[in-house]
């Protein structure tokens, strides 16, 4: 295996999958009214009655599609298609609204876009698809009886600074107070469900690489050709060129293992799993902490609850998708900093108090043709710091 990047490949790329420089700058602001929880949640304006401020809080949230847009508009610029950029609007939707799940809120979020472009690289007709998808899964959403409202946006010619286009989106909710997922609630002696992001759901037109919208830096520069090198506005200036686009594949390959073209794998929408989540609170089912795999992959879970060890040991036996296989191999990353990168296939992972409740969570997932697996269970930390344990594999926070 060629390539091999011998400290944290992702960090290699300039980019940080634990965010750390981030969450240094921010250890002194506040965490709302519920730090322990998956994103911030607020108050209420304190001009309200206080009725309403005692008994409701707000969620405003802030994602967006990062350099998986840079894949779509290759596969523009190659000729491959661009009906890939109507899926570029579902993928920072979903950022937002899984990771507002992880707290409670399933209903009634309100959407606002802002999509930076270069005008020279990215036309009229390439930005009307990206501002049709919106409506596109806002009607999906719909159909699911998912109330997402579309509240504007914003988009702004800025080639000073954007080489080809960012999109972003800013969501907010308002929730119950007595609703919302605290993951502060995490304890020992809980179970660990995983829910899949790969294969095709009953709400999904098509099969799912399972890729998401994180660690697509290094998933480009691991899977593309250095055929690619060509679009210079794709690649970070800062960065050894021999580092980028050190792949075998070319955009209209098909990915070994698979069913889908390498750019159809890359470019995955991000799965919603907002269906899921708001059956399984409708059941009252007993549910502590919600995880979205997110930035961070499969160890995201290390930075919520006090003193717990979560063992994902079973997480060994879930198959590996193939666009992580291709990753991992091409690249030559070790099972350490593909857990630490990405989801491995288990998109947001659900934790509760009982194996019959875990099983509760597994059926409503594979209602909507998702799969779902047990993958493990929480334990005290002897030493009150918490870990995440993979096989082999021991992370710390």
């Amino acid at each position: 295996m060629g390539n091999k990047l011998t400290n944290d490949p992702y960090k290699e790329l300039g980019v940080s999958s634990k965010k750390t420089g981030v969450h240094k700058a921010t250890r002194k602001l506040s965490k709302g009214l519920y730090p322990e929880a998956f994103c911030q949640i607020v108050s209420m304006p304190r001009n309200l009655p206080n009725s309403i401020v005692n008994c409701y809080a707000q969620v405003i949230h802030s994602d967006g599609v990062g350099t998986k847009s840079n894949v779509a508009y290759l596969a523009m610029k190659e000729k491959i298609g661009d009906h890939f950029l109507y899926d570029l609007a579902q993928d920072a939707i979903v950022m937002n609204i899984d990771d507002m799940a992880c707290v409670g809120v399933t209903g009634d979020i309100y959407i606002s876009n802002h999509i930076a472009r270069n005008a020279n690289r990215i036309n009229d007709n390439a930005l009307s698809k990206i501002i049709q998808g919106y409506s596109k899964f806002f009607q999906k959403m719909q159909d699911l009886n998912l109330r997402l409202h579309n509240a504007g946006g914003e988009t702004a010619d800025v080639g000073s600074y954007t080489t080809t286009m960012g999109i972003d989106v800013t969501a907010s909710a308002i929730i119950c107070k007595d609703q919302i997922i605290n993951c502060g609630n995490i304890g020992p002696e809980q179970y660990i469900v995983g829910l899949a992001s790969d294969g095709k759901s009953t709400y999904e037109d098509k099969e799912n690489s399972g890729i998401r919208s994180n660690g697509l830096t290094l998933a480009i520069n691991s899977l593309l050709a250095p055929y690619y090198r060509k679009y210079s506005e794709t690649m970070d200036s800062t960065i050894d060129k021999e580092k980028l686009f050190c792949g075998k594949y070319r955009l209209e390959d098909q990915l070994e293992g698979s069913s889908l073209t390498v750019a159809e794998a890359l470019l995955s929408p991000t799965r919603t799993y907002l269906p899921v989540i708001r059956d399984i609170l409708q059941d009252d089912i007993r549910v502590t902490g919600i995880i979205h795999c997110s930035g961070g992959g499969l160890t995201k879970s290390i930075n919520f609850g006090n003193g717990i060890t979560y063992v994902k040991d079973e997480v060994c036996k879930v198959k590996t998708p193939p666009i992580f296989k291709e990753i991992q191999k091409i690249r030559d990353i070790d099972e350490y900093h593909m857990y630490q990168t990405f989801n491995m296939g288990i998109g947001m992972e659900v934790i509760v108090k009982s194996l019959k409740e875990a099983a509760e969570v597994i059926e409503h997932a594979n209602k909507y043709g998702i799969a779902a697996y047990y993958v493990g269970y929480t334990e005290k930390s002897a030493d009150g710091i918490n870990r995440v344990k993979i096989g082999d594999n021991t992370y710390l926070k």
